[in-house]
């Protein structure tokens, strides 16, 4: 946890010497988070506490933007290692909507996405009355809807995002989705 720390304020303390314009001048942004993932209900209770970090790197693409406003949508692959649960690769989409003020802006976003995990605890599947071991890795759909700020620098942006999603379909004694939550924070540079 001191890592994910010291590694957003390295972000934050480079990027203040940036010169300042409301929206990036164009071409593909690269985007990179570090997050801290948990299995939990939707709430901001202990989110840093025992939490599992992890990655995720993408891009955005634009549907529409002028200096007030950004119709976007998100590409993003990540990482998190979740102690003693599993390992997960994401491939995830959102379609957002992002409002500048000044430069400081707000977005919201919902999406859809693919879970690979790669279980740590044994699994097991009912075949004909019997329980047999089951692979341990196997995917999941999942939604997401997530909500961010950040401050818009000349080439690049800072912001923390807290997103939230579910693992579909979960299963176990009936439930239908084991939620997680994540708060990102992250850096997005504009390339021409």
């Amino acid at each position: 946890m001191k890592y994910l720390i010291s590694v957003s304020m390295f972000i934050c303390s480079s990027i203040i010497l940036e010169a300042q314009e409301n929206t990036p001048s164009g071409g593909i942004p690269l985007t990179i988070t570090i997050f801290s993932e948990s299995v939990s209900l939707p709430n901001f209770r202990n989110i840093l506490k025992n939490g599992s970090l992890g990655v995720r790197i993408g891009t955005e693409l634009y549907y529409s933007r002028n200096s007030s406003r950004q119709l976007i949508q998100t590409i993003n692959l990540s990482y998190y290692s979740h102690k003693e649960l599993h390992n997960a690769f994401s491939l995830t989409s959102e379609f957002g909507y992002r409002r500048f003020f000044g430069n400081a802006f707000a977005d919201a976003t919902v999406g859809v996405g693919y879970m690979l995990i790669d279980s740590a605890i044994p699994r097991y599947e009912n075949v004909n009355g019997d329980f047999v071991k089951a692979s341990s890795t196997f995917g999941r759909f999942t939604p997401t809807l997530g909500l961010g700020a950040g401050y818009q620098f000349k080439k690049f942006s800072a912001f923390t995002r807290y997103e939230m999603l579910g693992e579909m379909p979960f299963g176990f004694k009936g439930i239908p989705a084991l939620p997680h939550k994540t708060i990102h924070i992250g850096t997005r540079v504009n390339f021409k």
